[in-house]
């Protein structure tokens, strides 16, 4: 199995034998149903890559009887020209059915989905929609047939707004910050009502993977296209950045040396998956490399060979221990549970400095400057530890010496 993902392995041992993989369309007998799931990734251009959706569909016309159900991301509009690219001349056989898999609990969401998205064409058959149906009868989830641009974007605009709600939650934990409050007592007030909830309400390094900050891009283009400016997403995906950016720079202020040796927790761009697509954790170390820092880090997941090949001169240990010694700052980069449940007071004798950079809001303060770190979090005062006691730093986040600008 290529991909890291809790319980996929388990999930394909089970059925092998009924699953297989063919290199050609000619090796399979002619189907009645087919779910098309390829990537449509954003192109070094900037614009949605459809390469592989448009091989899906010219390797499809082999079965014009088939029925056909799209399941990948499409951005708005792009279903009206699916018909043509099957070389039909209508969508009688054709379904779109956008997925809402998050990575990390896909098997969990495939299985018991938060709701099922038929995608319909206006010619769509009652013979089509009763063989999904039949797909979809042992799923116990609200059910939604509507029209094929609607569905296109339902999707797009899920993981827009998700985004948009961790976008907004990061810039009040910088206000926070700089007016030294805990920014853990802001947000639950403010998702104990009902409207706003508390589901992505987590401030940290941002977003990333390959949903999100592509939906936000496929967003914008389509609005620009149809002359709507998308104001919000396009700052929803600014302050992403600059979130990142903040970040690093905290680090290199109270860090200033080049050649300091840095320690991350966690490459992935988030805890279950060994995705590294859009990672703020990447986007970190490979910004602090540029700065000519020494950077090695840890990742349960993901391979050293990947890592080596994404940030070059970045050094990945295997194991959590060996990333410790002669560290000079710790970085919590992605939530990987373990990394909350480190012994620091084991680590504090294995470290040159004791400064944790909490990227995550993962660590405790108080246990961390009970062992003897200074800790920086996002959205909460600055902790240091004090021989008399523990207390947190005194004054806002602005009383500290400005850091210089990125390199």
């Amino acid at each position: 199995m290529p991909i890291a993902e809790p319980g996929l392995g388990e999930a394909f041992r089970e059925p092998s034998g009924r699953i297989g993989v063919a290199g050609t369309l000619d090796e399979v007998e002619p189907p009645d149903f087919v779910f098309v799931a390829v990537a449509t990734p954003i192109s070094e251009a900037g614009d949605p890559d459809m390469t592989q959706l448009h091989s899906a569909m010219t390797d499809l016309r082999a079965w014009p009887n088939a029925h056909v159900s799209i399941r990948n991301t499409l951005p708005p509009g792009m279903s009206l020209r699916l018909p043509a690219l099957l070389g039909r001349a209508d969508g009688s056989r054709l379904s779109t059915n956008p997925e809402f898999l998050r990575q990390g609990s896909a098997m969990e969401d495939f299985a018991r989905p938060s709701r099922i998205v038929i995608g319909r064409y206006p010619e769509t058959s009652a013979d089509h929609m009763s063989r999904l149906e039949h797909v979809f009868a042992p799923i116990d989830a609200p059910r939604l047939d509507v029209d094929v641009v609607a569905a296109e974007v339902i999707k797009n605009v899920s993981n827009a707004f998700l985004a948009l709600k961790l976008s907004f939650v990061n810039e009040v934990a910088d206000l926070a910050e700089e007016l030294g409050v805990d920014v853990d007592e802001v947000l639950h007030g403010i998702a104990l009502d009902p409207r706003i909830g508390s589901a992505y309400m987590r401030p940290g390094l941002g977003f990333g993977g390959s949903c999100l900050p592509k939906e936000l891009q496929v967003l914008t283009i389509a609005g620009r296209r149809h002359g709507i400016p998308m104001h919000i997403a396009r700052a929803v995906a600014q302050v992403n950045v600059e979130q990142q950016d903040r970040f690093i720079r905290r680090i290199i202020g109270e860090l200033p040396a080049a050649g300091a040796r840095v320690r991350l927790l966690g490459l992935s761009f988030k805890a279950d998956t060994d995705d590294l697509r859009g990672s703020p954790a990447l986007y970190v170390a490979r910004r602090l490399l540029d700065a000519d820092y020494v950077v090695s880090a840890f990742d349960p997941d993901v391979r050293r060979e990947r890592a080596e090949h994404a940030a070059p001169g970045i050094c990945l240990t295997y194991t959590a221990e060996e990333v410790f010694d002669g560290a000079e700052a710790i970085v919590v980069a992605t939530e990987w549970p373990e990394f909350a449940q480190i012994d620091l007071v084991a680590v504090r004798s294995r470290v040159a400095r004791a400064i944790i950079f909490d990227g995550r809001g993962i660590i405790d303060p108080e246990l961390a400057v009970r062992a003897g770190f200074s800790y920086r979090g996002i959205g909460r005062r600055a902790w240091e530890p004090f021989a008399t006691g523990i207390l947190a730093r005194p004054g806002l986040a602005s009383d500290r010496r400005s850091p210089p600008q990125l390199p």
